[in-house]
């Protein structure tokens, strides 16, 4: 795994095993978030592009 930043983002390399193990813990996470909202609005925005990705419908707060 490689961590770097570039123009003010943060870039991870990592394998696709890893990253599989990185989206499991992000959505065991979400039921003890507070907000889980957010956690899976991360989860769409680590995907985007990916076209084997389903996107979580997340509901907007009023």
């Amino acid at each position: 795994m490689s961590y770097r930043e570039e123009n003010n983002q943060v870039v991870l390399t990592m394998s696709r095993d890893d990253y599989e193990t990185l989206l499991m813990a992000l959505g065991a996470f979400t039921v003890y978030a507070y907000n889980p909202a957010r956690i899976l609005e991360v989860c769409n925005r680590l995907n985007e592009g990916n076209p084997n990705y389903t996107p979580y419908e997340v509901e907007k707060s009023k």
